[in-house]
């Protein structure tokens, strides 16, 4: 059996690479000598997988790669193996997950996810593979939605201490494509689900076709390193006529924590690449591919920083299109904006960081300050350089970068902006204040109403700036992005 792999994203009619080129590939000894240097140094797409010691392989509990998911007796052994590795791991152990693709799954009723740490098996439990080319666990088409409407795989329950925590060098395939019937009957399926207490990592891993989102990760994942997100929150907005959309990751990092993304590709997402839901704490998203997001790259409804470095982001792709229903409002809706808030959940205001920024392809604007919905108005200081900004607009909004409402940008500080190919106004600020030091734009409907916020240097008609940004060969899992057909065998050690 044939993993998909590099060619997975080669496929893909439209499909960009991405390294921030203009459409027509040129890139212009001006526009080279615009870019600085990355803040965030690349590592490669992955390193090795690491060698687990102690841990309890799944294959020794009776699990078979079952990759062409014959028949919901084997995804059901493969369960059972899963839940008996658990228990044998015990609390704070690990389950290995040896080369191949299992299914796995019952014939059970519930609402209940398949694996339940601290509940039906021990609390902490971390998930380790060979390799996310090499070891998968994906869920069965054979488990009837009508009798069991969560599908999800893993959950790390409330009122356990789950301490530290790692999901690394796997395959979790959430197979929405043939998995139906969850939303028709109240349900839907989650990656990994995570409790209130512990600290998780996610290394290596490949989380993909999840019906809902690939990781709820609440206040308590703290990294993800070197991870691709595929094709999540998909199942969802189709079964509902695009009337509920989900995310490759939603978070909540609190007051004094750090959640971070680094080096990590996001592709094709019915919602948002990052939601930020609730939370005072720090994010930091440092050199990552952000490809085909349903609504933008991060829906910021809270958090005291949120940090972008080194950041390629295009909204709208051939490839979402051919993935997502189509709504009402036509083509090219899917991809709306970069950046949104939907109001205060925090409780302070929002600084926004960027350094070396690209975001292209928006149905909608780029980024706003929106009115309340929470507990008060938006506040964003927004700071920043290198930032460009282009082909938005193409279905509607008046502006790129507006404040909404009661919302602001109470403080701008940017030292280069570029704005090219809108079908709208630059800004639309009415409260917002701050600095911009260079501003280039061409082929827009203006600047547009700048309010109180300076422009030092206004350029019209020079070219965009090119930040350095990561192409899609240089992050996430090597293997996804390498071009390179991976045969997954069966695999029976135990390490």
């Amino acid at each position: 059996m044939t993993i998909i792999t590099g060619l997975l994203y080669t496929w893909l009619p439209g499909f960009d690479r991405g390294a921030g080129e203009p459409p027509d590939g040129s890139r212009t000894e001006k526009s080279a000598k615009a870019s600085v240097q990355q803040t965030a140094t690349p590592t490669g797409p992955t390193d090795e997988p690491e060698v687990v010691q102690d841990a309890e392989n799944i294959s020794d509990y009776g699990s078979e790669p079952n990759p062409n998911d014959l028949s919901a007796a084997a995804a059901k052994r493969n369960l059972n193996a899963i839940l008996k590795a658990a228990r044998a791991a015990g609390h704070g152990g690990t389950i290995f997950v040896p080369e191949g693709e299992y299914y796995f799954g019952g014939d059970d009723s519930g609402y209940s996810p398949y694996v339940e740490f601290g509940e039906t098996v021990p609390a902490g439990i971390s998930i380790i593979g060979e390799g996310a080319n090499k070891s998968a666990l994906a869920i069965t088409r054979h488990a009837s939605g009508e009798n069991r409407p969560n599908q999800s795989g893993f959950i790390w329950y409330d009122g356990y201490d789950h301490g530290t925590v790692e999901i690394a060098d796997v395959k979790l395939d959430g197979n929405y494509e043939n998995v139906s019937g969850l939303a028709e009957n109240n349900g839907g399926s989650w990656g990994l689900q995570m409790s209130k207490n512990g600290n998780f990592h996610l290394k290596r891993a490949w989380i993909r076709g999840w019906h809902l989102a690939g990781v709820r990760g609440r206040a308590v994942l703290r990294s993800v390193t070197n991870c691709t997100f595929q094709d999540n929150g998909i199942g969802r907005h189709n079964a509902t006529n695009g009337k509920s959309n989900s995310h490759h990751i939603s978070v909540r990092p609190q007051a004094g924590d750090e959640f971070t993304v680094k080096n990590s590709c996001f592709i094709d997402c019915a919602g948002n690449a990052i939601n930020i839901r609730f939370g005072d704490g720090v994010t930091k998203i440092h050199n990552c591919y952000i490809s085909g997001t349903g609504s933008g790259l991060c829906k910021m409804s809270a958090g005291k920083v949120i940090e972008l470095k080194n950041i390629y982001h295009r909204a709208n792709t051939p490839s979402l299109e051919q993935k997502v229903d189509k709504r009402d409002i036509g083509p090219d809706f899917h991809g709306r904006f970069f950046i949104n808030n939907l109001g205060n959940r925090g409780t302070t205001p929002t600084t926004v960081i960027m350094d070396n920024v690209l975001s292209r392809d928006m149905s909608d604007y780029a980024f706003q300050a929106q009115d309340a919905i929470g507990d008060g108005p938006m506040n964003v200081i927004w700071k920043g350089d290198m930032i460009a900004i282009y082909n938005t607009n193409r279905v509607r909004d008046e502006a790129v970068i507006r404040d909404h409402g009661v919302g602001k940008f109470s403080n701008i500080d940017i030292d280069r902006l570029s704005i090219h190919n809108s079908k709208a106004k630059a800004f639309m600020f009415t409260s917002s204040q701050g600095t911009i030091d260079t501003f280039n734009h061409s082929n827009t409907d203006g600047i547009g109403n700048a309010g109180d916020v300076t422009i030092n240097a206004n350029n019209q008609g020079q070219e965009r700036f090119s930040p350095s940004v990561p192409s899609i060969k240089e992050v996430g899992v090597s293997s996804v992005a390498s071009g390179e057909d991976v045969t997954v065998n069966s695999g029976n050690r135990k390490r």
